[in-house]
């Protein structure tokens, strides 16, 4: 199998094909956090990349006003089980944090701007061969085309046909200083402001939440917030709440090498130091959240959703009497649109769940199982028209069949779903890519 991390398109799945987490706070978490010059998301952000998602976080980190310098290791990696439960082991991980209100697809027009960037390199001469030869091909690519993948993906992010984007859990954040901590953690889910997702019925609002409680050591002791912790725990229950202490620094001397948030500096002013309010206490805190969330909730949540998806899916469409009953209910029906979006489904269809449990294989690297179910769901939606739908299956069939096949049975998949000329152009593309 090639490893998608030694080419460019294969990072660029690693990074944008990862779980989500919806993000949902009160205005005082967000007070906390912008003493630091960063929103609660970006806070949290560089904690979310793992090269071994229980086993090693390495992160040099030197805090100049206290000269010393902190290195994380830990061995191993996230034992987990496939749905026919073969063991593996995850050793990167990713999650992605999105604010409830950036869960939708943006405007189109996004992506034309994409196109209206100063790319100087498209009139420039082409490299020298001399200078070519021996370079690696993420040295090799323009800037302008990493930019308008991530325009492009951006541009086709949050849909309703695949699961990818759609939030596999929520993390309710409340501050300390918050009247009534207890009831606002339940008011922030209990909104109009959801995204439409979850209110059109594409996927499951009964999703994995998971409590924290901010404090901001700049407002005096922990005393209350734990306390409001232990009410916490017996509200929601003891393994889904957290506390998490900011801002421990009170001067706001602290100035850090190798920021993690060297990223956000365009969004901050001039004279604004990121993190500065953050010191190592915090910064351990903020990472050992990160990892426990991911490797004792999000991860074992994914893993047991794939293991009851597949028992349903098991027993109403796997085996040779399932199939051929769905292909004759299929063909009797007479009402199906013949449009671009073909029928609606919700999140509880057998079509929906196929989908999901495709989805989700793949973000857990189980690629075999993805395959099967992209598979098995493509024919449902040819049958019904589901254009958009079978469009995006059969994309995704084709990315793992690279992972996981030659070049040759990849042009048969090609072949068998779009006839010979769409096939060429596909396969060009992904030679170009070198994926």
């Amino acid at each position: 199998m090639v490893d998608p991390a030694t080419t460019p398109l294969g990072k660029m799945l690693l990074d944008e094909i990862t779980p989500v987490v919806m993000v949902l706070r009160t205005p005082l978490v967000e007070e906390s956090c912008l003493k630091n010059g960063l929103s609660l998301v970006q806070t949290l952000s560089p904690f979310c990349n793992f090269t071994n998602i229980d086993g090693q976080f390495l992160y040099p980190l030197t805090f100049l006003s206290l000269s010393l310098s902190l290195v994380w290791i830990f061995d191993g990696a996230v034992p987990v089980r496939t749905a026919s439960d073969q063991p593996y082991r995850l050793h990167k991980f990713k999650l992605r944090l999105f604010y409830e209100s950036d869960i939708r697809q943006p405007n189109l027009e996004l992506l034309a701007r994409a196109g209206e960037k100063d790319f100087s390199e498209l009139g420039s001469d082409p490299p020298q061969i001399d200078n070519v030869v021996g370079r690696s091909e993420s040295e090799i690519l323009p800037s302008w085309f990493q930019i308008f993948n991530k325009e492009l993906i951006h541009t086709v992010s949050f849909s309703d046909h695949e699961a990818y984007d759609h939030p596999v859990a929520c993390l309710l954040v409340v501050s300390s200083k918050d009247e009534q901590p207890i009831s606002k953690f339940v008011d922030l889910f209990n909104t109009n402001k959801l995204p439409s997702l979850l209110n059109d019925g594409a996927m499951d609002p009964k999703i994995m939440k998971h409590y924290l409680l901010v404090h901001d050591s700049q407002d005096g002791s922990s005393e209350k917030a734990t306390k409001v912790l232990s009410e916490m725990r017996s509200t929601f229950g003891p393994n889904d709440c957290h506390l998490l202490c900011i801002n421990s620094s009170h001067d706001g001397e602290i100035e850090h090498q190798d920021n993690p948030w060297d990223s956000y500096k365009s969004d901050a002013s001039p004279s604004q130091r990121l993190g500065c309010f953050l010191n190592i206490d915090d910064f351990n805190e903020i990472k050992d959240l990160m990892q426990e969330l991911s490797s004792k909730h999000i991860i074992p949540y994914m893993e047991q959703k794939i293991r009851l998806l597949n028992q349903q899916v098991s027993a109403t469409r796997k085996g040779f009497r399932n199939q051929i009953k769905n292909l004759w209910w299929r063909k009797g029906k007479e009402d199906t649109l013949d449009s671009s979006n073909g029928p609606m489904y919700t999140f509880s269809s057998i079509e929906s769940q196929i989908r999901m449990l495709g989805d989700y294989a793949f973000m857990l690297r189980d690629y075999e199982l993805a395959l099967s179910n992209y598979r098995l769901i493509s024919t449902d939606y040819k049958l019904d028209k589901a254009w958009k739908r079978y469009a995006g299956v059969q994309v995704a069939s084709i990315l793992l069949s690279r992972l996981l096949f030659s070049l040759v049975v990849i042009i048969v998949i090609l072949y068998t779903a779009f006839g010979l000329c769409v096939s060429s152009v596909i396969i060009g593309s992904l030679n170009a890519t070198d994926f």
